[in-house]
Parts: structure tokens; sequence; C-alpha cells
């Protein structure tokens, strides 16, 4: 009997033991909750990193800053802000400069904060009068548009008219280092693809160039005409151009045969009178051979070879 009695006892113990605890558990929850609510001041450290980077400006390759501000706010809010170290975004559009360089004055950093926590944590002290950013003032400079390689054209295609780019020159901004080593914005052309229509492309810098420059455009638009082309031959004759008065001149030989290439749609209506072959004897010519080309031939031709390309001459 007496060991039940004992074992009634202990059982009674725990119950009171666990009530209590629970009660201190219950009691300590309340009162954190109270203080925990109530407004505190503490130190808070706050990193800043920008946005909105202009193109007038370029960044030196630096981390986050870390400033420490003196803010008040309830236990749990500061809390969080110790736990959790925010990152604030200042906008490079509210950036001033004197002669020092950039920098982002006091008011504008504790406004950042303040609107970063919806207010819910005060700004109360600052030591910093002025937040020195990381940049610096960029050189731009305008440079031509380049391919980085050549278009491919299907076999018996060729071009009917200039590469046209617009813009055919961008704006670039750096450091002046990296700036004035550049000498063409170089754009992407397809490698797998060979035009057999008119080029109508839209061409975008190389990702080198993206990723270490800023640009006024990244894009430029690429036009060129283009026709499918056949093999011509023409017998043409010789002519002595802007002839010297009083001077009779032949060539040797009178003829040339000519290799053209010329558009299908106009092979049809090619005639010799069209074309104008000949070389011109000038009173400094030293040189017993005259240089063959064309005075005068349809567009859109392209002249694959002229046979003879020299010939020589004799004064009658």
């Amino acid at each position: 009997m007496s060991l039940f009695s004992g074992l009634f006892k202990r059982i009674g113990s725990l119950k009171q033991l666990r009530l209590i605890v629970v009660f201190f558990l219950i009691s300590l929850f309340v009162w954190l909750s109270s203080k925990m609510s109530e407004v505190h001041t503490s130190k808070v450290d706050i990193y800043f990193d920008y946005s909105d980077e202009t193109f007038e400006t370029y960044r030196v390759d630096e981390p986050a800053q870390a400033v420490e501000f003196v803010v008040s706010g309830t236990g749990f809010r500061l809390l969080f802000a110790r736990l959790f170290t925010p990152t604030v975004y200042l906008s490079m559009t509210d950036v001033q400069t004197d002669d020092k360089g950039l920098y982002f004055s006091k008011p504008l950093m504790i406004s950042a904060v303040e609107s970063h926590y919806r207010n819910v944590l005060r700004v109360n002290q600052l030591m910093l009068d002025r937040l020195d950013a990381p940049f610096f003032v960029s050189s731009i400079k305008k440079i031509s548009v380049r391919l980085q390689e050549d278009f491919m054209l299907a076999n018996g295609y060729a071009w009917t008219s200039e590469l046209n780019i617009i813009p055919d020159s961008l704006y670039v901004s750096g450091s002046p280092e990296m700036v004035d080593s550049l000498e063409y914005a170089f754009v992407v052309t397809p490698t797998n693809k060979e035009f057999t229509t008119s080029l109508d492309e839209k061409l975008s810098l190389t990702s080198k160039l993206q990723a270490n420059y800023k640009w006024s455009e990244t894009q430029v638009h690429a036009t060129q005409k283009i026709s499918r082309y056949t093999q011509i031959e023409l017998r043409l004759p010789i002519e002595v151009l802007d002839p010297i008065e009083n001077i009779d001149v032949s060539v040797i030989p009178a003829f040339a045969q000519v290799s053209l290439r010329v558009p299908v749609q106009q092979a049809r209506q090619i005639d010799p009178s069209q074309f104008i072959l000949g070389c011109r004897l000038s009173i400094d010519t030293v040189s017993e051979f005259l240089v063959v080309d064309f005075e005068k031939i349809p567009d859109n031709i392209v002249v694959n070879e002229i046979t003879p390309s020299q010939v020589r001459y004799f004064i009658n």
C-alpha cells in the first residue's frame, strides 16, 4: 500500500512540475512578446548596391559597401534586420558629383533605408556625410560597325547592291583605357545560312562586346540585294580611250574575251553594244603595254575575267 502511495505522490509532483514549466514558458513568451513589441534602438549594418546605371558612367569592380546606421524600431524588426543583413539599392539617377568624384548624399541614404523598410524602422544616426560611389565618368566614343564574318551566298547567287547597315556607327561607353583600344563594333552574322533571297537581318553585337562595354544600341539592321546569276562570255573590241590629238594608236590584239556574271533575269537582254572596253595612252606612259578595263558596263554585272588584261600598243 505504501508503494502505491509513493508512486501517486511522484506522479502528482511530475504534473505540478510540468504545470510550472508550462506556466514559465507562457510567461516568458508573453514577456518577450511585450518587450519585442516595444521600440528599441540598435546599430545595424546595411549594404548598399546600385541600380539604373547610366551610359555616362562605368563601375569599378567592387563589392557592395556596408554602412553602419543607428536605427529604432520594434524588437522584432530590429532582430530581423540584424539576422538578415539587407541590401539597399541606390539609383544612379540620383548620384551627385563634385571635385572628389561621384557620391550619394546623407539625406538620400537615410531616405533609401527608411523606404526599404517601409518606414517601420527609423534612422536615428548616420555618421557618414556622403557615400562615394564606385563609379567614374565614362569615356564615350563613336565607332563603325563591322561584320564579324561575311555572309554566305548559295552557289549561283551574288550581291547586286552595297551592304547597308543602320546605324552604321554606335556609341560605346567605358573606361578610357578600354574604349581607346576598341576600333570596331563587330556584329555576329549567321554562319550556317546560305542566302538565296535579299538580305534583311537584325544583327547583334558579339557577346564579348556586350559584356565588357555599354552601347547606345546592341543591334543593327543589315540589308543587301541578291540575285541569281548565270555566266556568259562576250568577244568585245578594245578601244583606245581619250586618244592623244594627232597620234594614231593601234593595239594588239584588237579584241578581248570577257567572262561575266549576269543576273538570270537580265541575261537575255545583254548586247555587246551595252559595253565599252578599252585602254588609255597618256603622254606619260612609259610601258609598252596598256591595261584593259571597262569604260561602260550595265548595272549588276560582275566581271570575272578579261583576256587579255593588257595589250601592246603601236603608234602608226
